[in-house]
């Protein structure tokens, strides 16, 4: 039981590693979204493909949420660095939960309407997944991006 359990969890992992060379190898100018969804392909030739989306989906959520955290600290940051100077409060942070929040229901709602344009409507179709699977990697990008400006 436990080797078969193993089998199944390695056959549907993906090389983080990937993605990661992917992204490096690519200029300021390049479109980063011919990154997104290599290590889940390149996982599905030897494990299932639903899977393999998952393992992507779940790489792409955590470095959103990584990338959600620098951008609020940055955020957090401005507000303070505005206070301390007597400046007008813009909420920076505030603004990026709003944001936050309201691009979740973006991506939930997309993906819904998604799933009803395949035959199978089933929010594990491909299509479905991919859909989050793309949009994540897009906001983390967005996020990323907005981390660092100065």
């Amino acid at each position: 039981m436990f080797g078969a359990s193993w089998a199944q969890a390695e056959a549907t992992s993906i090389s983080e590693e990937t993605i990661d060379i992917c992204l490096s190898g690519l200029d300021r100018e390049s479109d980063k979204r011919v990154c997104v969804g290599l290590a889940a392909q390149n996982c599905a030739q030897a494990g299932a493909l639903g899977a393999c989306l998952d393992a992507e989906i779940d790489y792409w959520d955590a470095r959103l949420s990584a990338g959600f955290g620098m951008a609020l600290d940055r955020a957090q940051g401005k507000d303070s660095d505005a206070e301390s100077l007597a400046l007008e409060p813009r909420d920076q942070a505030g603004a990026l939960r709003a944001a936050q929040e309201s691009w979740k229901a973006y991506r939930s709602a997309t993906c819904a309407f998604e799933q009803t344009l395949w035959e199978t409507g089933a929010a594990t179709s491909p299509e479905s997944q991919g859909c989050h699977l793309y949009l994540t990697a897009e906001q983390t990008f967005y996020l990323e991006a907005v981390a660092l400006i100065e």
